[in-house]
């Protein structure tokens, strides 16, 4: 992309440099821009979205021209934002959803579920045939959160894609909502239907591994695991289904992540160069060159691609306005590692629902209180 870019404005030079671990790197960031040494652009991740928002480090977006003229859709542009105004540009977007291996429901006849009820009879189905349901790979702790993650994309913010502010307002709460206790009743299902007595003795790849194997039928993931199942087996024939929250089949929501945003330093001496960079990812020629490099799908209206079959299952989903976008983007920062450990002690039987959802309520308020304090 910078290669393009550079050809056609030869007068403008991207310095582009990598720095991972994520940790590491939202600590330097956030360094650089505090002490006036930052980078023109840059991504801005969930762990310090909120503090160089409320820091002035960030040039708004919000009237640029591919944030007005619907060429980055409503529910897209915000992700990144405040106060529901635009900090960065979502360049790609990936799904979190469930896999299947589409020839095993069909050796089984088990038809795409669209109700919680049709999912547990698919479940059923497998185990009496003597197929493992789902791979599960919570030795690595990351891989729990995004199962939760997409059963809460239907269960709480495809009803209400607000519901962040309605908690921090105090008319909504963890323990009084009906749809976070599907979320974390799910999950435990999916754990109690898997290969659960090895699962915090597996780790992501041996998951990966599983399904592509035919170990197992299905993984709750997100599309990034599609690379590593493809690599170990090329010719599976994989599908990606959202997973049923009700007995309502409008309330089967895929959920559609907004994931790498770019954002201007509201210091740069260079915003008409970095604004033209930003809009030049925008142009449908550029976003298909992204996107279907990463393999991931476009944040840019109209563009789509073809990296793999599997592809045209998300974007029926897509077409059919039957996605959420919306989960934990607008979460308190110091919230989030309190979430975490709840999903495991829930998992694990370590405390009840009720008790942790109520502690999900106080860490909520702790975590608002400390970021308005800060």
């Amino acid at each position: 992309v910078i290669e393009a870019f550079n050809a056609k404005y030869p007068n403008v030079t991207i310095d582009f440099q990598y720095s991972p671990p994520v940790a590491d790197y939202v600590e330097k960031l956030s360094t650089l821009l505090y002490s006036g040494a930052g980078p023109d652009i840059f991504y801005m991740a969930l762990e310090n979205r909120e503090d160089l928002i409320k820091g002035n480090y960030v040039e708004d977006l919000s009237n640029e021209p591919y944030m007005t003229d619907g060429t980055i859709p409503d529910s897209v542009k915000t992700t990144y934002g405040a106060d529901g105004k635009a900090y960065s540009l979502a360049v790609d977007c990936w799904v979190g959803g469930i896999f299947y291996n589409k020839d095993i429901f069909a050796e089984y006849d088990i038809a795409v579920p669209t109700t919680v009820t049709e999912f547990k009879a698919a479940v059923e189905t497998l185990k009496a045939n003597g197929v493992t349901p789902f791979a599960l790979g919570f030795k690595d702790s990351w891989t729990i959160k995004p199962v939760s993650l997409i059963a809460a994309a239907s269960a709480v913010y495809g009803k209400d894609i607000h519901w962040d502010d309605a908690r921090s307002a105090g008319t909504e709460s963890f323990a009084a909502c009906s749809g976070w206790s599907t979320t974390f009743e799910l999950m435990k299902y999916i754990y109690e239907n898997g290969n659960t007595q090895t699962a915090f003795d597996t780790d992501y790849n041996t998951a990966c591994a599983m399904i592509a194997n035919g170990e197992a039928a299905m993984m709750v993931q997100g599309l990034w695991a599609l690379e590593p199942i493809k690599e170990i087996n090329p010719s599976i024939n994989l599908g990606m289904m959202a997973l049923p929250v009700s007995e309502n089949p409008d309330d089967t929501k895929l959920f559609q992540f907004p994931d790498f945003g770019l954002s201007i330093s509201a210091s740069t001496k260079y915003p008409e160069a970095c604004k033209l960079f930003l809009e030049f990812l925008t142009r449908p020629e550029i976003a298909e060159l992204w996107c279907s490099t990463s393999k991931l799908f476009s944040a840019v209206k109209g563009v789509s691609v073809d990296f793999d079959p599997l592809a045209k299952d998300v974007e029926a989903y897509i077409d059919a306005g039957m996605v959420c976008t919306q989960v934990d983007r607008g979460w308190p920062t110091a919230f989030g590692p309190e979430y975490e450990s709840a999903l495991s002690s829930y998992l694990l039987d370590q405390d009840s629902l009720e008790h942790i959802l109520a502690g999900l309520d106080a860490s909520w308020d702790n975590a608002l209180a400390a970021s308005q304090a800060n």
